[in-house]
């Protein structure tokens, strides 16, 4: 009776062995599989993310507003603008400008967007007419996004100027490889430091929209103000410009 109980409680020991033997074996292949089907993300593709991330990064804190000019003549309040891209991207900047009452009434708004390179320069003006309005006070806001529609290309254009009595010669060539449109020249006329006119003017060549690379512009500019010094800058936007507007 004895030697059956012996035999009996060994053959309980070997199944209990064979449970937990098999429980962790079994365990083994459950966690292995579950490793091997957990989703990586491959260092390559999480560099070039970032990498797009800080590309298309831009801020209204990289627009700077490196001087502000106001002039008024008859019926029209003129506000001008001269703008800086001191950020790392291409940028798409929209300037909307608002003149106010003695009441701090808003009698005008005005909207301007331009396409800004980084490094570059360029130029706002925002033309209010006053007619039976005297403006008190003015303000701007600046909104900045990624440039998508229009490739800027700004500081590739190079330019010498002459003054020939009233009128001023700029000669402007996009030194630039790829050529540029919506390029408009800005070419500013002062006077014992102030700001008396600014007259501007689309970049036309051979009455084509487009300023191809590595060809140049002649064009004049005149004004009746007296003058002592001038400043050329130029801008890019969004409209078709005109070929028969010569302002």
């Amino acid at each position: 009776m004895k030697k059956k109980n012996g035999i009996i409680i060994a053959l309980c020991v070997v199944v209990v062995a064979l449970i937990v033997v098999l429980a962790f074996v079994l365990g083994r292949s459950t966690s292995k599989e579950a490793t091997t089907n957990a989703p990586t993300i491959a260092p390559t593709q999480a560099t070039q993310t970032a990498a797009q991330t800080a590309k298309s990064d831009v801020s209204s804190s990289d627009i700077k507003v490196v001087k502000k000019y106001v002039t008024v003549e008859n019926d029209d309040y003129n506000m001008v603008l001269v703008l800086e891209n001191t950020g790392k991207a291409d940028a798409a900047v929209a300037v909307v400008g608002k003149i106010f009452d003695g009441a701090n009434a808003n009698v005008g708004t005005e909207r301007e967007s331009i396409f800004m390179d980084p490094g570059s320069q360029s130029v706002v003006c925002l033309d209010f007419d006053t007619e039976g309005i005297k403006v008190k006070d003015d303000d701007y806001k600046i909104s900045v996004a990624s440039a998508t529609s229009v490739k800027p290309g700004l500081k590739n254009i190079t330019y010498k100027k002459k003054t020939v009595g009233n009128i001023v010669k700029v000669t402007s060539k996009n030194e630039g490889d790829f050529d540029l449109k919506g390029v408009e020249t800005h070419v500013l006329f002062y006077d014992n430091g102030e700001l008396v006119d600014i007259e501007s003017e689309d970049m036309i060549e051979n009455d084509s929209e487009i300023f191809t690379k590595g060809t140049k512009v002649i064009q004049s500019f005149d004004t009746r103000e007296q003058f002592d010094k001038v400043k050329v800058y130029y801008s890019q936007d969004q409209e078709q410009p005109d070929a028969e507007d010569d302002d």
